[in-house]
């Protein structure tokens, strides 16, 4: 039984605890690659996105953003170990803040929008390997 099966649906953290949408695993091995990952509805509000790597990955160049904004939430993140998760926004190589965006608190998405992975070139040749999901919370 999961965390999220134990607590009441009418709670208020029922929704804080699992992602709203998850994406099939996404592979970094291609390059200049951008990956349409969660299809976000209209009205909607991001509240917290995170990538999990199902496979290491290393000697990448990976951004996270939607439509408006390629690196929203993410900007060149090259490793992830394993089973790890990066948190973001705000995260340490996110352009929240850097560029004055406001997703530290989560962002509004007055049309219907897509949460992008993006790989980019890594130098002269991209060695990227491994995968990640994409995990999006979201409400109304």
């Amino acid at each position: 039984m999961s965390y999220r099966d134990s607590i009441n649906p009418n709670s208020k953290f029922y929704n804080t605890l699992a992602p709203t949408v998850i994406s099939d695993a996404i592979s970094t091995a291609a390059t200049n690659t951008t990956t349409q990952a969660v299809t976000i509805p209209i009205s909607a509000y991001v509240t917290k996105v995170q990538l999990l790597a199902t496979v290491a990955v290393a000697n990448a160049d990976l951004d996270l953003g939607d439509g408006a904004d390629d690196d929203r939430y993410m900007d060149s993140l090259t490793t992830i170990t394993q089973y790890n998760i990066v948190q973001a926004p705000a995260v340490a190589s996110g352009d929240a803040g850097v560029e004055g965006n406001a997703e530290v608190a989560g962002r509004y998405y007055a049309t219907a929008d897509t949460i992008d992975l993006i790989e980019r070139t890594t130098g002269s040749a991209d060695t990227a390997v491994g995968s990640v999901k994409v995990l999006v919370w979201y409400h109304f």
